[in-house]
């Protein structure tokens, strides 16, 4: 990895506060943690700093049966960088297991030898949890269409994992029942698995489109619907999906459709889908802030968004965020 990838993910540490990050050297030990991933843990930076990672495991990076002890020590021992990674690891000390989705990068010295390994940490407990709740059939849909969409194009994939985040967090906060909570986080998951119809030059074009290209580009919304229709019970998910580019106004995309008559998980998506987009680092532009987000949104509402969703979606930014602060 190159000094520029490095500090690319220094500088996300610093910004991206609601991950985990560590950095240990060639030796395992651990000589950089963030407050993240110290809560996440429920440790402190005085108890991980300078302590190899492997003291938790014995010494050992492999279990009886030949596995590592997490992808972190996997990629020091094998070399290979590592993303969207679901691991369910062994606290530190000694609380249980926790279900965490790793990336993982190696920094090396001008000789090709590994001098650091750093890896990132979400909690994904909540949506293991929902996952259970789906049959296996389904489960193996959704894990492909997420596959599938990485293979095109890694921001998307990303992008999607974090809408669907925000769609639990934004039904659980407007207390919608648990299937509906479920629902929100599929929807998350495939609301964008119709850009696998979307040319990749228009795709992961480093720049503004053009008309034409931007015509290609909306369409994705009903592929992704014609893709999930074929599905046996995901026709509420492709009908989501179609409208999620709607707007409240009746300006978007592709019916035109207005107000109530939008599906309103669609736009509870339209809402989450926007936001994420703005705080988030593009080839072609950098990321706003959660508080210039948060206003884009508020001046939207009733334009672009349904403007009691963007009313709920705001309080729950503030919660979260402040319940941030307060860890």
């Amino acid at each position: 990895m190159c000094e520029a990838h490095f500090n690319c993910i220094m500088e996300s540490i610093e910004t991206r506060s609601s991950q985990g990050w560590l950095i240990i050297n060639a030796e395992y030990e651990v000589i950089y943690v963030n407050e993240s991933f110290c809560r996440m843990w429920h440790c402190t930076r005085e108890y991980l700093l300078g302590k190899s990672l492997l003291k938790w495991y014995n010494g050992q990076m492999q279990n009886s049966q030949g596995r590592y002890f997490g992808p972190l020590i996997e990629t020091m021992a094998t070399g290979v960088e590592m993303r969207n990674v679901e691991a369910r690891l062994q606290r530190l000390l000694n609380e249980g297991y926790i279900w965490q989705l790793v990336d993982t990068f190696l920094i090396r010295d001008k000789q090709g030898r590994i001098e650091y390994g750093v890896a990132s940490y979400s909690v994904i407990e909540k949506f293991k949890a929902i996952e259970q709740q789906l049959n296996s059939i389904n489960l193996k849909v959704i894990k492909a269409f997420s596959k599938a969409i990485g293979a095109r194009d890694v921001y998307t994939m990303q992008h999607s994992e974090k809408v669907a985040a925000l769609m639990v967090g934004l039904a659980e906060s407007m207390l919608l029942p648990p299937d509906d909570v479920t629902l929100a986080y599929l929807v998350g998951i495939v609301h964008d698995v119709g850009k696998i119809g979307v040319p990749e030059n228009v795709l992961n074009k480093p720049g503004r489109l053009t008309e034409a290209e931007f015509a290609l580009m909306k369409q994705h919304s009903a592929i992704g619907a014609d893709i999930l229709h074929q599905i046996d019970g995901f026709a509420d998910i492709a009908s989501i999906v179609l409208h999620h580019h709607e707007r409240y106004d009746g300006k978007g995309y592709p019916h035109q459709i207005e107000g109530d008559k939008i599906p309103f998980v669609s736009r509870m998506l339209a809402v989450c889908d926007s936001y994420d987009a703005m705080v988030s680092a593009r080839c072609y532009r950098q990321p706003v802030t959660k508080v210039q987000a948060m206003a884009e949104i508020e001046r939207c509402s009733a334009s672009q968004f349904d403007p009691l969703i963007a009313a709920c979606f705001l309080r729950f930014i503030s919660a979260d965020t402040a319940e941030e602060a307060g860890n």
